[in-house]
C-alpha cells in the first residue's frame, strides 16, 4: 500500500516536471522566433531604405 502511495505521488511529480520543462521550452522558443522576426524585419527595412537610395542616384 506504502510503495504503491509512493510510486504515484513520484509519478505524479514526475509528469508535472516534464509538463513545466516543455512549456518553458515552447515558451524560448517562441521568444527566440519573435526576437528573429524583428530582426529580420530590421534587415528588410534598411536593405528598402539602401535601395531606394542607389535608385535616386540613378
Amino acid at each position: 500500500m506504502e510503495l504503491s502511495l509512493i510510486l504515484s505521488v513520484a509519478l505524479a511529480a514526475a509528469m508535472i516536471v516534464v509538463v513545466l520543462v516543455l512549456v518553458a521550452v515552447i515558451v524560448y522558443l517562441r521568444w527566440q522566433i519573435g526576437d528573429k522576426n524583428a530582426t529580420l524585419g530590421r534587415f528588410i527595412d534598411e536593405n528598402e531604405k539602401m535601395r531606394r537610395k542607389i535608385e535616386s542616384f540613378r
